[in-house]
């Protein structure tokens, strides 16, 4: 058997499709990192090492991925059983500490497979712009074989969190009569149509999230430094680093307002807008 890891944040292109929705995949079992990132909670008598990431006990035209995400659920669980991780821990490219939606992002979807049939669940919390928590559902129609969930968030557009919650079973604790394993694969988030990002020579810089509160995530290939200004272009600060593709800014300091973020780079400098909130 392969050796266990737990959810790797793949930074990558690789899309789900369903139903004229694409989705860019977040959380791939692939590889991953230290399994205390992950948070079980509600499960009996269960602990974290009843959550692994194993070899796809169904491999085929749903879900061909080598491996997914195993947990293994007991008579004591609770019906909002789960488990979550927080965003702003981690280093995760393409991620930065949250997620967010707005007019072409608000879907979600995760792969599910289990012995029963019931709800099953995410919900977003620890938001950075002030929103309430908010949980999207969905019910797998088919036992054990891969399913596509789907979850639609446009309730919450404008709004970044940085804790995910998944909720494999909304089973009842007294209806819970047996032990059961449920699998999970590819958590995705809908690829947007268009993307508010500036182009040269074929290379995309972007700022999100836009507007930021605390901090900023700047990404374009091969960065040396970036600088911060205001509207009139003079300089408030310069961080400088070595050569890398993203950085995670700090500007809780800022006054609200438009400012401009500069990518220095060795072929030359690139600037865009951003709003501190």
């Amino acid at each position: 058997m392969k050796k266990i890891f737990t959810f790797l944040f793949v930074a990558c292109f690789a899309t789900l499709v369903s139903a004229q929705v694409d989705y860019k995949i977040l959380f791939d079992f692939e590889n991953g990192v230290d399994t205390t990132i992950w948070m079980p909670f509600a499960n009996g008598t269960g602990t974290k090492k009843d959550v692994n990431v194993v070899l796809n006990p169904l491999p085929g035209t749903v879900n061909s991925t080598d491996s997914v995400l195993m947990m293994k659920l007991y008579t004591g669980a609770e019906s909002w059983v789960g488990l979550y991780v927080d965003l702003d821990t981690l280093e995760i490219e393409d991620v930065y500490g949250s997620i967010g939606f707005d007019d072409e992002v608000y879907m979600m979807s995760m792969m599910i497979n289990k012995p029963n049939v019931s709800l099953v669940r995410i919900k977003l919390e620890r938001s950075t712009t002030g929103s309430a928590v908010y949980t999207a559902n969905d019910t797998n129609t088919v036992t054990n074989e891969w399913e596509l969930m789907e979850y639609d968030f446009s309730e919450k557009k404008g709004q970044y969190f940085q804790r995910i919650t998944l909720f494999p079973d909304n089973t009842s604790k007294a209806d819970r009569t047996e032990e059961m394993v449920v699998y999970m694969d590819n958590v995705g988030i809908q690829t947007p149509d268009n993307t508010s990002v500036k182009e040269f020579e074929g290379s995309k810089m972007k700022i999100y999230p836009n507007p930021a509160d605390h901090r900023v995530a700047v990404v374009y290939p091969g960065m040396t430094g970036i600088k911060i200004s205001n509207i009139s272009g003079q300089e408030i600060r310069t961080v400088n680093f070595g050569v890398r593709d993203s950085k995670v800014l700090e500007i809780g300091d800022l006054n609200p307002g438009v400012y401009l973020a500069t990518a220095l780079t060795q072929k030359g400098n690139f600037t865009m807008q951003f709003i501190k909130k």
